[in-house]
């Protein structure tokens, strides 16, 4: 999981009939498991008002009363309403009914069944209110021109002004801009001598000819993470690598796996706050692995070959079901704690705006365990998600290509997906993940487009 969270505010309710003592029992195992994900307040009985600081309601204890006083509940509780009536921290069976009573009446209630589901929660709570106050820190000079097909990079959503300001108005998330030139000048004035000193502090695996593109990226990063501390409350980042590499030396890929060791800030490529915000909302309230890269429908044929420069798909028996991640050569840039395999390396695309930083650059190998995954990319109206339940079948290699290693993976229904998606960026995480983002999406008003 990316970060420190914060703790939910959660004001426990209890019904008149309810025994004190049962109420306190359960309380103590609920303040004992969920201590790192919830703030207890004190109890307020049925018909009290919520303070204003609380994220949500608690039932420890569900009573027949919740029946007839339905009203008090819908004049007083307007805040998410949690279940967890068990020693074991999950709702009980028995609650089902009254759980669907609520919902049936317009609260919005949650009775998780495990306590992963639960940390989620509690995590997508006060994430909502932290985000109030937080930002994105983004570095480039022009919204999508470059020495990288401009006409292309120009049409994607997150340069435009509307993307910037749906995120604020949905989420308060403040997006604010610096000059990569100046990020750029800024790494390039430290010393090797002091680039050095800061390498001493990291321990990787990297198979780089020389030591000068890990020094360029070590100072990079040291410039970053300077820009991080001095701006203050931000909790993602984000440079316009491809397009504007001119204003750099090297590449941003070992920084932003620094960057996470380090601040436990969130990172994403080509300056893209839109997948950013989709890393950010999930990557803080589900325990996986988390990272951004490219989708290439098998479907998608002869343009998506070209691109990794490749000339097949791999052979699968079910072909219009598959699709390939990766982006820059591999399956993504994926800090080292969240992955099982990890190497730094040269980079390998042949796009000529690598030119610049030429054998400087520094790309991330990296892979995650095989197995299920989960899809995801909030839309641009940010009031919706595409969601798609994925498994990672194999690692593939394609020698000279910009496919050096990247992902296979299998969905339910292809062409299915390809009505149904929204970029060419896809947010991936380890795990079935599908009903936790769901109760995510419920707590942020988003609607969620599942496969």
């Amino acid at each position: 999981m990316i970060g420190k969270v914060s703790k939910a505010r959660i004001v426990p309710m209890q019904f008149a009939g309810a025994s004190d003592s049962e109420f306190a029992r359960i309380m103590g195992a609920l303040e004992d498991i969920y201590r790192d994900e919830a703030e207890f307040m004190d109890k307020i009985p049925v018909g009290a008002p919520v303070p204003e600081e609380a994220d949500a309601v608690l039932f420890p204890v569900m009573w027949v009363e919740v029946y007839k006083d339905i009203d008090k509940l819908l004049e007083t509780v307007h805040v998410p309403v949690l279940v967890l009536t068990t020693n074991f921290g999950v709702s009980l069976m028995f609650d089902w009914e009254s759980v669907a009573y609520m919902k049936g009446k317009g609260l919005k209630v949650f009775n998780p069944h495990s306590q992963e589901l639960a940390k989620t929660i509690f995590r997508a709570l006060a994430l909502k209110r932290d985000m109030q106050h937080q930002k994105f820190l983004v570095f480039h000079d022009t919204d999508g021109d470059g020495t990288w097909i401009p006409e292309q990079f120009k049409i994607f959503y997150w340069w435009n002004e509307e993307c910037q300001k749906s995120m604020k108005d949905r989420f308060g998330i403040t997006i604010v801009h610096k000059s990569m030139k100046a990020l750029g000048e800024k790494a390039a004035a430290i010393s090797d001598e002091a680039a050095l000193e800061e390498l001493k502090r990291w321990d990787f695996d990297e198979e780089i000819p020389y030591k000068k593109p890990v020094l360029g990226a070590i100072r990079l990063f040291m410039a970053i993470r300077d820009e991080v501390d001095a701006e203050g409350d931000v909790a993602g980042c984000g440079v316009n690598c491809l397009n504007e590499s001119y204003f750099s030396d090297t590449t941003p890929c070992l920084a932003w796996s620094l960057l996470y060791q380090d601040r436990g800030v969130m990172w994403v490529c080509e300056s893209d706050t839109s997948s950013l915000m989709t890393e950010y909302l999930f990557g803080r309230t589900i325990d996986a692995s988390i990272f951004t890269t490219n989708i290439y429908p098998f479907l998608s044929g002869m343009p998506a070959l070209s691109h990794e420069k490749i000339q097949s798909f791999p052979d699968v028996a079910d072909p219009d079901d598959h699709a390939l991640l990766v982006h820059c050569g591999y399956l993504g840039c994926i800090p080292k704690a969240l992955s099982t395999r990890w190497v730094l390396r040269p980079p390998v695309l042949g796009w000529h705006s690598w030119d610049m930083v030429g054998d400087n650059g520094v790309v991330v190998d990296a892979e995650v365990e095989k197995g299920d995954i989960t899809l995801c990319k909030l839309h641009g109206s940010f009031d919706k998600v595409f969601v798609e339940k994925a498994f990672l079948e194999e690692y593939v290699k394609y020698p000279g290509s910009d496919c050096r290693n990247g992902g296979l993976i299998k969905v339910a229904d292809g062409y299915d997906m390809m009505e149904r998606i929204v970029s060419h960026h896809v947010i991936v995480l380890t795990g079935k993940r599908a009903n936790q983002m769901k109760a995510v999406a419920e707590i942020f008003d988003i609607e969620m487009d599942l496969g």
